[in-house]
């Protein structure tokens, strides 16, 4: 499946950019002194897509699997990329409530929370 090789490419490139700091943003997530950091980890969680979805395409494209098994081989890929985004968007997403909640006035929230 050549959609497999242009996606795993396409996300590799994305990420990489997102490596080099250069990945659009929703404005929410803007201008925090986390933001730099977010948008690295946020490339690195394209390139986690992106790498194995170039090696499966490969694989899938020089053997005769049958499109079940393809579509089984796309699912294990990227678990790892769904993962770690979902983590990362967990993290991220509390670091946002609590940034808003201090500029409301209510910074009495514990560091660890």
């Amino acid at each position: 499946m050549d959609v497999l090789l242009i996606l795993g490419a396409f996300w590799t490139v994305y990420g990489l950019l997102g490596l080099a700091g250069w990945q659009h943003l929703p404005a929410r997530y803007r201008g925090h002194r986390w933001t730099a950091r977010y948008t690295r980890q946020l490339g690195l969680s394209w390139v986690l897509l992106g790498i194995p979805w170039l090696l499966a395409g490969v694989l899938v494209r020089h053997s005769a699997m049958p499109w079940g098994g393809q579509c089984a081989v796309m699912v294990l890929v990227s678990l790892p990329s769904i993962l770690y985004t979902w983590a990362l968007e967990r993290r991220y997403k509390k670091r946002l409530r609590r940034a808003r909640r201090a500029e409301m006035g209510g910074d009495n929230i514990s560091p660890g929370r």
